[in-house]
């Protein structure tokens, strides 16, 4: 009869170390989710409005940060262009309730554009969100779903 008793203290021991085991792993998974929420921000909504041979506009906004004006920057055909503080006054974003303050306007002006041979003489515009990643790293998030083409 004694080593039954021990089974079944062996069999409770076991149970409990497999479900402290499967809870630090439902913790570190809850963890893990809510650092890339945070880092990321898939809540990032901006659009680009103007896209033509002279110039690239739009605007930028992170519900998490609204006070916060966050950097961008321009990619033509692929093609590191330039960078900026998307920091222009927008009061139409605040009419339209797409954010509570304005300063979330970027306008890029743009050099003359050599012809896109490969893509019938069009470009393609892409806009990225700067945002810090772990240390000293940055992570680019891009603020449409795909480039906007442009003549």
């Amino acid at each position: 009869m004694e080593p039954m008793k021990s089974d079944s203290v062996a069999t409770k021991l076991l149970r409990a170390v497999i479900a402290k085991s499967f809870l630090e792993v439902i913790l570190v998974c809850v963890v893990a989710t809510l650092a890339a929420f945070s880092t990321f921000s898939p809540q990032l909504r901006g659009a680009i409005d103007v896209a033509d041979q002279t110039r690239i506009a739009g605007w930028v906004h992170d519900p998490q940060a609204p006070e916060k004006s966050l950097e961008v920057q321009l990619f033509i055909d692929g093609k590191f262009i330039a960078s900026q503080l998307a920091s222009q006054q927008r009061a139409d974003l605040v009419a339209a309730g797409a954010t509570s303050r304005p300063h979330h306007g970027f306008t890029f002006s743009l050099p003359p554009l050599p012809p896109n041979g490969g893509n019938g003489g069009k470009h393609e515009a892409q806009v990225y969100a700067v945002r810090e990643a772990a240390g000293q790293s940055k992570i680019l998030l891009p603020i449409t779903t795909a480039p906007v083409i442009f003549p």
